[in-house]
């Protein structure tokens, strides 16, 4: 071999060697922010579940929360269990704020950098995280137009998911228990007139009256039974609650009680019921065998309360009824929304 050809197989190598330092300096920044970007996910689903969950506890008792450091194991807790691949998350004390009950729970961890700290100098990269919850009682809405009285509500305490549920029967034409506090004409469930099968419910102002039916006839709800309510079987559904009934004339309104034609029930608050079976006119029949039968004449709901159930931005959460339903959500406060947009 000529000393120019040995020369130049020289240069190749060194141009080559050269060529390559970008190539992996590239690979291995991509390698690593993928890593990044990856642990910055966990992290945040780790303080998405705790602030839900904490948010849970101040739901159920908000006097556990008065000293947020109460609630920091909570929080550790749900962090690094739903961040399984980073190593030793840290989740700082909860920002609990029981006026507008909300709670913000942050956490950090710290990223190694195995491959671009060869390059870059830059051995690991501190991580933190956001999570926003909030809690309270649905007092405003767009429901199913069924509404179930407040004594079968409070003959059947609603169950965590911690509990074995005890299903139960609805039955329209029930009389008042004779253990509960209220009384009101026969009837366990009703519908409210409504269009497309949706209700709007506004209890801001306190108990209201609406238009309704006894629980047989569903004709003025705007439901349909095939494409409405059978879909709904084996999910948990927002329900109002009444603990009057009575049939005037003309409209709704407490202050009304000339007698008439029109049904009026008052709404008082919202419950959540996980709606397993159902029996009503027509032919309409989507049994639960597992729960209490509805034989013969008897149409009913089957199926049992629940203390949380999921509910849409939209719907306005408040102070309520002191044993209504709670709800708890996700939310974004203006710096983490405002962290998003940046």
């Amino acid at each position: 071999m000529t000393r120019s050809l040995r020369a130049e197989r020289g240069a190749t190598a060194t141009v080559v060697a050269l060529a390559l330092i970008p190539l992996l300096g590239a690979g291995a920044i991509a390698v690593d922010v993928g890593a990044l970007y990856a642990e910055r996910a966990q992290l945040q689903n780790g303080v998405d579940a705790a602030a839900l969950a904490v948010a849970g506890k101040c739901a159920k008792k908000e006097s556990d929360c008065a000293a947020p450091t109460n609630m920091t194991g909570t929080a550790q807790t749900y962090v690094t269990a739903n961040a399984a691949i980073l190593r030793d998350p840290l989740a700082n004390t909860p920002l609990i704020d029981t006026v507008d009950n909300t709670v913000t729970v942050t956490a950090d961890t710290n990223v190694t950098h195995i491959l671009a700290s060869v390059l870059t100098g830059t051995t690991s990269t501190d991580v933190s995280a956001s999570g926003s919850a909030e809690w309270g009682k649905p007092i405003a809405g767009s429901t199913l137009p069924l509404a179930i009285g407040v004594c079968e509500f409070d003959g059947n305490p609603p169950i965590d998911e911690t509990e074995t549920p005890v299903k139960i029967l609805v039955e329209y034409n029930t009389q008042a228990r004779a253990t509960c506090d209220e009384t009101y004409a026969p009837g366990g469930f009703g519908w409210l007139d409504a269009v497309d099968c949706i209700a709007d419910i506004d209890l801001s102002g306190g108990v209201v009256w609406y238009k309704g039916d006894r629980g047989n006839s569903l004709s003025k709800s705007g439901c349909d039974v095939a494409s409405d309510l059978a879909p709904l079987i084996g999910t948990t559904v927002l329900i109002p609650i009444y603990d009057s009934y009575k049939k005037v004339s003309h409209e709704c309104t407490e202050a009304n009680n000339a007698s008439g034609g029109t049904v009026c029930l008052r709404i008082a608050k919202f419950a959540a019921f996980q709606l397993t079976g159902f029996k009503l006119s027509g032919g309409n029949t989507y049994v639960d065998s597992g729960a209490p039968t509805c034989n013969g004449s008897c149409r009913g709901l089957q199926g049992y309360f629940v203390k949380y159930v999921s509910v849409g931005e939209a719907f306005e959460l408040g102070d309520g009824e002191p044993d209504g339903l709670s709800v708890v959500r996700m939310i974004l406060t203006d710096a983490e929304r405002a962290d998003l947009i940046g």
